[in-house]
């Protein structure tokens, strides 16, 4: 967008310095008008001039002058004309470049950034992991007994848990932090800058802002479940690679479930 951001401000910058342009010529123009009209008797009555080839060349230098400011005039208001289409053509463009990268690095159930875009930022992050003071962590979210959720009140409402998730999730990060849907029922979040203490603080607000949460039948008005999550928390170890820090992450994911979901567990040294 940056790039896009530069060129319409250099579009804006012509086109303002076409328009001065096409203003002091027009100048020059209105210039030569007045000459001509304040001498309408010596320019209409050729008798009144010098006679000849004197009194040609100044009716003639002046004409021709004129007809060619003219000429440029119009074709810079043409080019003000075509500055203004093309500025609008490249923010549409824009807007619709913009749209289609949404479309593709955004899961579209929730709003949040999908897999692929998350396992890009990670690499990124990772290959500038000086900037960060060598501190990057993971966490690995899992929405416990998500399956019996979505059979109990529907496709409809498990979407809206996810929502419910994804946004919780946004609502706690900062600054560069970034969370994606991992896929199914698991989110995941990186964290540049973050320790693996104050990760695991991180996680456990995300967690119990949503634990215990009913679920109800709208229908019934009966509450068939409660949402919580299972997180496992990873940090950076010199040397690592994306996939070994989201395999500790995933690990102690696993080893949340294990313990008794609705948890968080940080990996294991």
């Amino acid at each position: 967008m940056a790039d896009q951001y530069d060129m319409e401000r250099s579009l804006g910058e012509l086109h303002e310095s076409a328009g001065r342009i096409t203003y002091g010529l027009n100048t020059v123009v209105n210039a030569i008008d007045a000459i001509v009209r304040d001498n309408s008797v010596l320019f209409s009555n050729p008798g009144a001039l010098p006679e000849g080839a004197e009194g040609d060349v100044l009716r003639g230098l002046l004409g021709s002058i004129r007809r060619q400011i003219s000429d440029i005039v119009e074709h810079g208001k043409s080019f003000e004309d075509k500055l203004v289409e093309y500025s609008s053509e490249i923010t549409t463009l824009g807007e619709t470049i913009e749209q289609k990268k949404q479309s593709v690095l955004q899961d579209a159930a929730t709003g949040v950034s999908n897999r692929t875009h998350f396992e890009a930022a990670l690499r990124d992050v990772l290959s500038r992991i000086d900037e960060f003071n060598d501190k990057v962590a993971v966490l690995m979210a899992d929405i416990d007994r998500f399956k019996d959720l979505n059979d109990a009140l529907g496709h409809g409402v498990g979407n809206q848990v996810l929502r419910l998730v994804g946004d919780n999730f946004r609502q706690n990060l900062k600054g560069q932090d970034m969370v994606a849907r991992w896929g199914g029922d698991e989110f995941a979040a990186i964290l540049p800058g973050t320790s693996l203490e104050n990760a695991y603080t991180v996680a456990e607000h995300i967690r119990g802002a949503l634990s215990g949460r009913s679920l109800k039948n709208k229908d019934t008005g009966e509450t068939v479940g409660r949402l919580s999550l299972s997180v496992g928390v990873a940090a950076y170890r010199q040397g690592d690679n994306p996939h070994k820090l989201l395999f500790r992450a995933d690990e102690a994911l696993h080893r949340a479930k294990r313990l008794g979901r609705n948890r968080t567990e940080t990996e294991q040294e």
